[in-house]
């Protein structure tokens, strides 16, 4: 249902902010805000801050985690090869 909402310029700024950057529509915010309000739950959404790509069945799965371990890995390589430790 759509409605009109009056907000205050400092939060609607912030929820706007807050909402690009989980990568979310500002009307999603609200309605989860809404839901924390009135004690209603919604199936918890996975959210990543890097893009995605599909992979194949029994493939390895891309998490934050191992972004994580690819750059301490490629770091370490970089070190070696520059003869530092």
């Amino acid at each position: 249902m759509k409605t009109t909402v009056e907000i205050p310029d400092d939060l609607f700024r912030e929820a706007k902010a807050t909402a690009a950057r989980d990568g979310t529509k500002l009307k999603d915010l609200v309605a989860d805000g809404l839901r924390l309000v009135l004690g209603k739950s919604k199936p918890e959404k996975r959210h990543s801050r890097f893009p995605l790509i599909p992979g194949k069945p029994g493939q390895a799965r891309l998490t934050a985690i191992r972004v994580t371990e690819i750059d301490a890995e490629e770091a370490h390589e970089a070190d070696a090869r520059l003869g530092r430790r």
